[in-house]
This record gives C-alpha cells, sequence and structure tokens, in this order.
C-alpha cells in the first residue's frame, strides 16, 4: 500500500525529473510530440513547495492524499 507521504515524495520527484528534463540537452533527443507535450504538461504541474503545502494542508484530514514527507512533519 502505498502511503500518503510516498505519494507526495513520488509527486515531487516526478516534477522534478519533468522540470529537469525540459532544462537539459536531453529533451532534444526527444521526439516532437513529446518536446511539444512537455511545456504544456509542466505549465500547470506543480512546484515542489505547492506539493509539500499541500501534503501538510491534508495531513490533518482523516485520509489524507498526502503527506509531509520524512523529515518535514
Amino acid at each position: 500500500m502505498t502511503t500518503p507521504h510516498e505519494r507526495t515524495r513520488a509527486l515531487r520527484w516526478a516534477g522534478e525529473f519533468l522540470f529537469e528534463l525540459q532544462g537539459s540537452g536531453a529533451a532534444a533527443a526527444l521526439p516532437d510530440h513529446l518536446k511539444r507535450q512537455l511545456p504544456v504538461i509542466l505549465r500547470h504541474y506543480p512546484r515542489a513547495f505547492e506539493i509539500a503545502q499541500e501534503a501538510k494542508l491534508q495531513s490533518h484530514q482523516d485520509f489524507p492524499w498526502l503527506g509531509p514527507e520524512e523529515g518535514e512533519r
């Protein structure tokens, strides 16, 4: 079972990977349709601080989907 803090970390890691991919030369090796999709996806992707903020807010709910990562509690 995935815990709320594991979901938070996975969401943050995915965003960091996509932002890093967009800013690196590695994106040049992607097919054109993926190069066009990357900025569209990232336009509304939450930043790490927004994910952490939402995780803290949800940690006070009975059944949170996100939760503070280890060390941020």
